[in-house]
């Protein structure tokens, strides 16, 4: 069903039009659109351009009213007529006669030629030829001064051209007025000054097709930057440089400048809208024929306004052939649009089919959704226990971990002191059976003494001290060698905790007295009394060593103790212990 509806959607898109965009592979056509659109916009702003200049011929006129002398007249029926040449040629009739009145009771011969010469162009654009010659028959270019005499010559090819054009079936007529017409335009050539358009006008025809057009085109080129795009004289310089460039084979440029000659004819309100003609003519070749009918529509209501008759005569064939393709183009799209109609029509339908197949779904869909929903809050709930157990379970996870460290110490504690009480049963046992054996020998000493009568000399022993600080020294001296196997590190980690000025140093493998009562304190015999009688010191020694040593400690007192307690650990096992105490005693 949707690749139906895609096929129908697509089908609607190539028969309606305005729906597939028009496509001109022209590429001056592409290559100007942004002016062909702005000319577009121009067109439907002209009425502003015309209330411009009616409200300026409406000042001239109240000035008209109250001109003082007839030279003040003259120049403001010139103004008139400027206003009027290319809007209203009646009107600039009418205004340069008045001027030839003028001109008369003056006699002033070259503004008497000057106003016969204007309205001979505006008899010329009113196609009224007869009238034009006569008007202008009886001047003698001769005897005026050179901006005067190049005028006359250009009205004169001016008229003459049109002439020529409406003999175009009478090849006699044709010829003669064609040279009449290049005759007065060679004159123009030799007369004008180059602050004359026509000057240039002149040689863009002379040379036109001939390598001396380049360097007249680059003239005309920089020309643009010098005047208004409102200007008729801009207007007349870009029609001149499209010429070129359609001799030179770029239509680009060629269709670019019309398009600019035009706007300057539409902002300067010219009714001889010969350039708009032409790009109606070209876009009509080229298939735009909706933009052609607007164009030349526009161009012929221009020449029935300015009662441009020869324009109105040649738009009048190209606006019927333009006409025409604008009907036909019309039937067809006609025809489109019945065949549009009866497709949107069935692309309604099935529209209408979808959309009663969209609800169908939507409906089971719907339904679908209500069980979805119950069976995820059903979800949603057996997560929120499932989260709430496995966050019990890793509590209890916690928990056991903790209680485990715990029991692991324990354990630590429990097997270190294990194994220190199979590292002192196993001295204990070792250092008794030595004093046995030592009792043993002693006593057989003193019965031998007994025997032979020694009696002096068994007072010596018995009264001597010697035995006993031997003993004494064997004992520390084996108590430091065992307590050395079960912490071997035990006076590094003790002088750590003491500050660097008051470090222990013994030798390798012996300890001093104070070492001696904080290993004591390390295999936890923490009571004083009992440390004293263990190293046969006074109690009074035992306190003065653990009160100085506190002193010495880089932690506060309060925590020296544990911290003695927790030092270093066992290393040694029960034989190299045994061993130890047997090589020793």
């Amino acid at each position: 069903m949707i690749r139906a509806l895609l096929f129908h959607i697509l089908l609607l898109m190539t028969c309606v039009p305005g729906l597939a965009s028009h496509t001109n592979d022209t590429y001056a056509v592409e290559n100007n659109k942004t002016l062909l659109h702005s000319l577009d916009s121009l067109i439907q702003l002209d009425n502003h351009f015309i209330d411009s200049k009616e409200k300026r011929i409406r000042q001239l006129r109240q000035q008209s009213k109250t001109a003082a002398t007839l030279r003040e007249q003259y120049t403001i029926n010139q103004a008139l007529y400027q206003e009027y040449r290319t809007y209203n040629a009646d009107s600039a009739i009418y205004y340069a006669g008045q001027n030839l009145q003028i001109a008369s009771k003056y006699q002033n011969p070259e503004e008497q030629a000057a106003s016969r010469i204007d309205m001979s162009f505006a008899y010329t654009v009113n196609g009224l030829l007869t009238e034009a010659l006569n008007i202008i028959r009886d001047i003698h270019p001769e005897e005026l001064p050179r901006n005067l005499r190049s005028q006359y010559f250009g009205q004169m090819s001016t008229l003459y051209s049109r002439w020529r054009d409406y003999s175009s079936e009478n090849p006699k007529s044709f010829a003669y007025y064609n040279d009449l017409q290049k005759a007065y335009q060679d004159s123009v050539f030799h007369t004008a000054t180059p602050n004359e358009a026509r000057y240039w006008n002149c040689r863009v025809w002379r040379y036109l097709g001939t390598p001396e057009i380049e360097p007249i085109r680059n003239v005309l080129e920089s020309h643009k930057q010098l005047y208004q795009p409102d200007n008729r004289r801009y207007a007349i310089l870009t029609y001149n440089l499209a010429i070129i460039y359609q001799t030179e084979k770029d239509e680009s440029r060629y269709l670019e400048n019309l398009i600019l000659s035009a706007m300057a004819d539409i902002r300067s309100v010219n009714g001889d809208a010969g350039s708009l003609q032409s790009i109606a003519e070209y876009l009509f070749n080229h298939g735009d024929i909706n933009r052609a009918y607007t164009y030349i529509t526009y161009c012929a209501q221009k020449a029935m306004n300015f009662h441009n008759r020869v324009r109105v005569i040649k738009i009048s064939e190209l606006q019927n052939r333009i006409h025409q393709a604008y009907l036909e183009n019309n039937r067809k799209l006609q025809k489109q649009l019945k065949y549009s109609v009866l497709t949107v029509s069935l692309l309604v339908l099935v529209l209408l089919y979808t959309l009663f197949l969209i609800k169908k779904q939507l409906k089971r869909l719907r339904f679908a959704n209500r069980q979805l929903d119950q069976a995820n809050q059903s979800q949603q709930s057996n997560m929120q226990r499932l989260q709430e157990a496995y966050q019990q379970l890793e509590n209890a996870n916690r928990k056991l971990s903790e209680l485990n460290e715990e029991l692991a110490k324990v354990n630590t504690q429990l097997q270190d002191a294990n194994y220190i009480k199979e590292e002192y049963i196993g001295y204990v046992f070792s250092l008794c059976s030595i004093y046995i054996n030592q009792m043993e020998t002693y006593n057989k000493n003193l019965n031998r003494k007994l025997k032979v009568g020694q009696v002096e000399e068994i007072k010596k022993i018995v009264n001597s001290n010697t035995m006993t600080n031997k003993a004494m020294r064997e004992f520390y001296a084996s108590f430091d060698s065992v307590f050395l196997r079960l912490y071997p590190t035990f006076v590094e980690d003790f002088n750590a905790l003491l500050r660097p000025e008051e470090q222990i140093k013994v030798k390798a493998g012996e300890l001093n007295t104070e070492l001696r009562i904080h290993a004591l304190i390390r295999l936890g015999i923490t009571d004083s009394n009992k440390i004293a009688e263990f190293l046969h010191s006074s109690l009074q020694t035992i306190y003065n060593n653990r009160s100085r040593t506190c002193n010495k400690s880089r932690i506060p007192k309060e925590q020296f103790i544990q911290a003695v307690k927790e030092l270093g650990k066992a290393h040694s096992s029960l034989p190299a212990l045994q061993g130890a105490l047997t090589g020793t005693l």
